[in-house]
Order: C-alpha cells, then sequence, then structure tokens
C-alpha cells in the first residue's frame, strides 16, 4: 500500500515537473500566466492602489499594472536565454509595437495634471483623466508641464496651426521653431522627427507619441551604442541601456535630446563603415543628416557643448577602430554620399538661419541667460547618484538640478587609467576617452582659466551641467571595459586590495556626496540612515566592479546596477492618460469658444503670484499677452513704459521671463525684475485698451476689493475662475 502511494506520489511530482518544464505546455501556461497577472492587477487596483490613487477606479491602470505581471510571468514560462535572445533580434518590431499601444490609449509621463492636482484649476470639475494613473506629478518640473507642453499644444489650436511664426505666445509675431521647440510646417521638421505626430495625429495622439517615442530613441540608441562598443555583448549591452535610459538625470531631465540624438548619429557613422551595400549607406547618411539636425535645433549649448566632446572622443574611436584595425576604406562614392549629406545639412542650417537669425540674436544678446560666461568648477552633482535613489520617494527642492548619471564616477575612469597603464591594450578607445573624462572633471571639478573656457566654448555650458556628459562617458568606459577585460589582462588580482579600494571609494564618495548637499541647511537630506543605505549599496557595487574579472562577481554586479538604475529613474515620471486636463475643463471650454468667435484677441492672466495659468489659456490656442517670453517682446515694454523708460529698464525685461501681471487702479505702470527668469508687470486699468486687451483671465474678482467695474465687464464666473472682458473706452 506504502509503495502504491510512493509510485503514485512520484508520478504526480513527475507530471507537475512535466508541467513547469520550460518546454512543455507553453500555451496553456501563457494563458494562466495571463489570467494570474489580469487578477492580480485587480487585487492591487482595491488595495494597494486605493492607498496611493483613491481618486477612482481605473480600468487602465489595471490594464497597464497586468501587462507589468504579465511580463514578470513569462519569465517563469520561456527559457531566459532564448526569451531574451527573441526580444533582441524583435526589438524594433517590439519598440514600433509599444508606440503604437501608448498612442493609441494615449499615455504619456507628463505631469500636466500639475494643472488640476497642484494648481487647482476648478477642482469640483473633477475626472479620472485629470489624475495620474501611476506615480506623481512632479512639480518641479514647470519646464515641461507649464512651459514647453503649452507652447506646443498652442499650435495645434485656433487659426492658423503649426505656422513657423505665431502670433499665440507672447500676442506677437513669435519663432515658435527654434526657442520654443514648436512643431511647424517646414522642411526643417527633418530635424524635428518626434514632433511630426502632432502635425499627423494632433495633439492628443501627437503628445503621447511625442512623448513615448523619445524614451524608444534613447533606449535603442543607448543599445546599439552598447553594442559596439562591446562587440555584440548582449548582456553588458543591455545594462549600459538601462544605466543610461533610467539614469536620474535622463528622467528628472526626461531624455534629453542630445544625448538621444548623439548616440544615434555616432551609431549610424559607424553603420556607415560597417555595411557593404549601398542602400544601406543611403539609410545611414540619411539618418546621420537628421541627427545632426536634431541635435543642432536643440539649441542648448550648455548641453551640446560638453556631450560635443563626448560623442567627438567615440567617433575618433570608431574612426581608428574601422579603418586601422577594420577593413573600411573610403571611396569615391562613399566621399560622394558624405559632401552630399553635408552639403544637405548645411543648406537647411542656412534655412534655419535665415528664417531665424533674428531669434538667435535676440537670445543671445539677453541678459539671461544669454550673457553667460563660464569658467566651470564647484559642480554640486558629480557624486549624486549616491542619493538619487531616493528622490523619487520623498520631497527635494530640486531634484532635477541635483540628478546626476548612474556612472559611479570616477572609478571607471580610474580603473581605465589602471588597464591602459598595466595592459598597453586598446589605446585608441581609452585615449580619447580619458581625455575628454579628464577635461570634464577638471571642469565640473576645478573650472577653467577665462581663456581656456572661452577657446574650448565651454563657457558656455555650466559645471553642473558638464556633469551629465561626463557621468555618460563614465558609463561607457564603465561598459566596455567590463565587455572587453579577460582572465589573463591586469587589473587588481588581489582581492584583499579590493576591499580596501572600495571601501576608500565609497568614503570619498560619501564624503562628496555629503558636502555637495547633506551639510547645507537648506539642503538637510541624506540622513545617517540613507547615508548608511547608500554606502551599502554602491560600496558593494563598486566592489564587484573592482572584480570584474570573476564573471559570477560580475554578473551580480550587472544585476544590482540595473536594480539601482530602476529605482533612480523608471519612477520619476508618472503615467497619465490623454491631454484633457488641458482642454476639457469648464474653463478651457469657454476660452475656446471666444477663440472661435474672436481669434485675434488679446488676452492677458491677472495673477500677481502665479505665472503657470498663463500658459494654460496660450495651451488653448489664444493671443496670451503675458505667456512666457521665450526671449524679449520689446515692442511690449516700449508700449507699456515708453521708450525712455524702457531703455532705462531694458535689464529687467531682456531676458528669458515668465510674466506675472496684476491690474491695478490707483498705481502707475510699472515692471519689476523678480527672479532671473520672472518678472512682474503691475498695470493701469486704463491703460488696457490702450494696449489692445481684450480679455482678462483671473483666479481672484476684479471686482469688490478691486473696484474695477469701470474697466471690465465679467463674463464668466464658476469655480474661482473669472473671465472679463476689457470695456472699450472712447
Amino acid at each position: 500500500m506504502i509503495e502504491k502511494i510512493k509510485s503514485m506520489l512520484n508520478k504526480v511530482v513527475d507530471k507537475v515537473k512535466f508541467f513547469f518544464n520550460k518546454d512543455n505546455f507553453t500555451k496553456t501556461k501563457i494563458v494562466l500566466v495571463a489570467i494570474a497577472a489580469l487578477a492580480a492587477a485587480v487585487v492591487a487596483e482595491y488595495t494597494i492602489m486605493r492607498i496611493y490613487h483613491p481618486q477612482f477606479i481605473s480600468k487602465n491602470r489595471i490594464m497597464v499594472v497586468a501587462m507589468f505581471f504579465m511580463f514578470v510571468g513569462i519569465h517563469f514560462v520561456f527559457k531566459l536565454k532564448e526569451m531574451y535572445e527573441w526580444i533582441h533580434n524583435n526589438r524594433y518590431k517590439i519598440a514600433c509595437a509599444f508606440l503604437l499601444f501608448t498612442t493609441i490609449f494615449r499615455y504619456s509621463g507628463s505631469s500636466m495634471t500639475c494643472y488640476h492636482e497642484f494648481k487647482g484649476i476648478q477642482p469640483h470639475f473633477d475626472d479620472s483623466r485629470y489624475h495620474t494613473l501611476l506615480g506623481k506629478v512632479r512639480t518641479i518640473r514647470t519646464d515641461e508641464w507649464s512651459t514647453s507642453t503649452p507652447y506646443i499644444m498652442s499650435q495645434g489650436e485656433g487659426q492658423n496651426q503649426h505656422e513657423y511664426f505665431s502670433d499665440k505666445l507672447r500676442s506677437t509675431e513669435t519663432d515658435m521653431f527654434t526657442i520654443s521647440n514648436g512643431p511647424v510646417k517646414d522642411i526643417l521638421m527633418l530635424g524635428r522627427p518626434f514632433q511630426l505626430g502632432f502635425l499627423l495625429l494632433g495633439n492628443d495622439y501627437g503628445w503621447s507619441f511625442y512623448w513615448n517615442v523619445r524614451l524608444i530613441a534613447m533606449m535603442l540608441g543607448a543599445y546599439e551604442l552598447c553594442l559596439i562598443l562591446t562587440k555584440q555583448n548582449k548582456k553588458m549591452s543591455l545594462l549600459g541601456m538601462i544605466m543610461i535610459s533610467f539614469s536620474a538625470a535622463v528622467q528628472w531631465w526626461y531624455c534629453m535630446d542630445t544625448l538621444i540624438w548623439g548616440q544615434i548619429a555616432f551609431v549610424l557613422v559607424d553603420k556607415f563603415m560597417n555595411v557593404d551595400k549601398n542602400w544601406k549607406k543611403y539609410l545611414c547618411a540619411f539618418g546621420i543628416l537628421v541627427s545632426g539636425l536634431s541635435y543642432v535645433f536643440v539649441f542648448y549649448p550648455a548641453w551640446q557643448l560638453p556631450f560635443g566632446y563626448v560623442f567627438l572622443a567615440l567617433i575618433i574611436w570608431a574612426l581608428i577602430k574601422n579603418i586601422k584595425y577594420g577593413n573600411y576604406k573610403f571611396t569615391k562614392h562613399d566621399i560622394a554620399v558624405i559632401v552630399i549629406t553635408l552639403v544637405c545639412l548645411i543648406s537647411l542650417l542656412v534655412r534655419w538661419y535665415m528664417l531665424s537669425g533674428d531669434t538667435l540674436k535676440s537670445m543671445m544678446s539677453t541678459d539671461y541667460p544669454g550673457d553667460r560666461a563660464e569658467v566651470g568648477g564647484g559642480a554640486l552633482n558629480n557624486y549624486s547618484y549616491f542619493y538619487d535613489i531616493y528622490f523619487p520617494f520623498e520631497d527635494f527642492l530640486n531634484p532635477c538640478e541635483f540628478a546626476g548619471m548612474l556612472s559611479l564616477y570616477p572609478v571607471p575612469l580610474i580603473l581605465g587609467l589602471v588597464y591602459v597603464i598595466r595592459n598597453k591594450k586598446d589605446l585608441h578607445f581609452w585615449i580619447p576617452t580619458l581625455v575628454v573624462g579628464g577635461f570634464l572633471s577638471v571642469w565640473c571639478v576645478y573650472g577653467f582659466p577665462e581663456w581656456l573656457a572661452n577657446l574650448t566654448k565651454m563657457s558656455m555650458s555650466t559645471a553642473g551641467r558638464a556633469t551629465i556628459p561626463l557621468g555618460t562617458i563614465s558609463i561607457y568606459a564603465l561598459i566596455y571595459l567590463m565587455a572587453s577585460i579577460k582572465k589573463e589582462d591586469k587589473l587588481i588580482e588581489n582581492k584583499k586590495i579590493t576591499y580596501a579600494l572600495a571601501f576608500a571609494f565609497i568614503c570619498l564618495i560619501a564624503y562628496q556626496a555629503y558636502t555637495t548637499i547633506g551639510h547645507k541647511e537648506i539642503f538637510r537630506y541624506l540622513d545617517k540612515f540613507k547615508m548608511l543605505v547608500s554606502a551599502e549599496i554602491f560600496g558593494a557595487i563598486i566592489f564587484g566592479v573592482l572584480n570584474m574579472k570573476d564573471e559570477k562577481i560580475k554578473g551580480y554586479t550587472m544585476y544590482g546596477l540595473m536594480a539601482v538604475a530602476f529605482i533612480s529613474g523608471a519612477t520619476v515620471n508618472p503615467i497619465i492618460r490623454t491631454t484633457d486636463v488641458l482642454y476639457t475643463k469648464p474653463v478651457a471650454k469657454k476660452i475656446q469658444e471666444i477663440r472661435n468667435q474672436e481669434p485675434n484677441a488679446v488676452w492677458v492672466v491677472d495673477d500677481e503670484e502665479d505665472w503657470h495659468i498663463n500658459n494654460y489659456a496660450l495651451a488653448n490656442g489664444v493671443r496670451v499677452l503675458n505667456s512666457t517670453n521665450i526671449y524679449p517682446n520689446f515692442e511690449l515694454f516700449e508700449k507699456i513704459l515708453g521708450k525712455e523708460k524702457a531703455a532705462e529698464s531694458k535689464e529687467k525685461f531682456n531676458r528669458y521671463a515668465h510674466v506675472n501681471f496684476k491690474i491695478v487702479e490707483d498705481e502707475e505702470t510699472k515692471i519689476d525684475l523678480l527672479y532671473a527668469d520672472n518678472i512682474s508687470i503691475t498695470m493701469n486699468a486704463e491703460e488696457l485698451d490702450d494696449n489692445g486687451i481684450n480679455y482678462i483671465l483671473s483666479r481672484k474678482s476684479l471686482y469688490g476689493e478691486r473696484s474695477l467695474e469701470e474697466y471690465v465687464e465679467e463674463i464668466y464666473n464658476e469655480d474661482d475662475m473669472y473671465i472679463y472682458k476689457v470695456i472699450k473706452t472712447e
């Protein structure tokens, strides 16, 4: 009897093992995983999500969470090596499917729901699409949700959509392409391909396309670049992709186009030298043309200059690798393709300058930010990866400015130098990499003499901005070294020494992190517990990096770095659905109604404390006089103040500036400089009509205490949002 029971149990165990074997019943297990994932997502929605997102039950959130659980679950269905090999081989198809999915369902990571959740525009008119699905809005990201987003959206609303010069922003003719980053109907959009969705799909779907295609381009560009660095080592390339794409700096600034296009350009240059068929060379050349234009059109020298040095180092390496150590030779055909590409690039840049030359001159001659002559030194975020892991979960004054790359700086560059000295190998990679790494290190830490800063053009950048390129080249160095090092190579053979070095490095990094952020009273952030946790995490990772010749330790280090990257970056931006918060609030619909009746009407937003609402009105396609001045509106200030007084006050408004506006009865019109990028206009009510202002949007009544009844007529009043029509004077 006992034998029969044992036999039955053995058969059951064998059948269970047979079922769970990854080669058997694959389709059945996929169905079971899908059911389990959906069930887990539903349970999570009614339990965990109720804590963090109590506003509503969301079918979209259930779907997104179920897909995440499904991805985790299939790791138990397929053999991992085969699964990731399939993902590698089909990565572009998967990327297209992801982009199609997110665009159709109108998902993005914008913080534009701040207009409801933070600024509380008509909070009693609530809707699930005014809230985040997952995560939380990042109010500090004002450059995204309350400036660039409204600029871009205004191009697709109202009359004369997607014009190169529009009169909506600043209520006067404004270059919408160069500074405001808006989509336009022009061939120069070759240099803004991510924004083509706005032209083809409209604002709602175009925004989702624009947001998600940048993440895809960042990840694929980083992966392809790392494949070149690692000689097709897929594991190390995956690590590099994750470290770059989900570093805190990339996610808090959100997928910096400078880095995206620099990586893509380098990959295409290398591909051009390694493909045989002419049609492939033509595609590479066209991609280089688009990448080069896009890099220039970012028009942010503070990143373009230092990143330019990084990619110059990589291109020097690629040329030596492919010409001296490879089989590439310049042919007449290739030279002709290169010349044609350069001619096209220069021609398009000439067209851009012809259209935007005055804009560029105006911007470069401003007191802020054009009047920049930096000498570097004193960077605060060289070691910020030490504390970046806490930024997504705890409030901090300005995580964008302090976020960095997950670079382990300066460890990779020091190890690279040790590797070169001890092995005399791969000099064509390490010499340009270490030269640029050292160059940027000196700039960030100590600074340059003024003459050298001007000579290298680094005077157009800052130490804080240059730490991002420095961190990026450190990641490239780390990935290259981890992929290329062999057992016979000399690095640090004695494990006891690596313990001491890891301890020394983590002490240095912790000290530098604390002295640049933790000790300052206004940044009282790194308490003892955080310091201890970070020291343990990065101490272990640095120990693993020092022992990278041990494959087992290197594997653990790789997974640890991936985990830290996801914690630092993947949870930064929320997931939202649609752009409805901008367009379906009652006040937004009223603005649109007036806009359709009077498309040329000039608006101001009366709010002496908050400039964000100005650009909310702009997003709805009306001409807003005090929307953000992306470059100075001299005509406006000369009209308000008079030419003589405007000349005396030029320093106050000759800048990129958000514009607060207050209407008064008894005071004279004046302009005040509040901050480097914020000015205030106080206007006497009698001058409203004289300055061509037709409508006023306000969150406070202009009647009663303000006593402006004889100057304005209230035409809308709902949930603390008011619209007034200016009474015409005889």
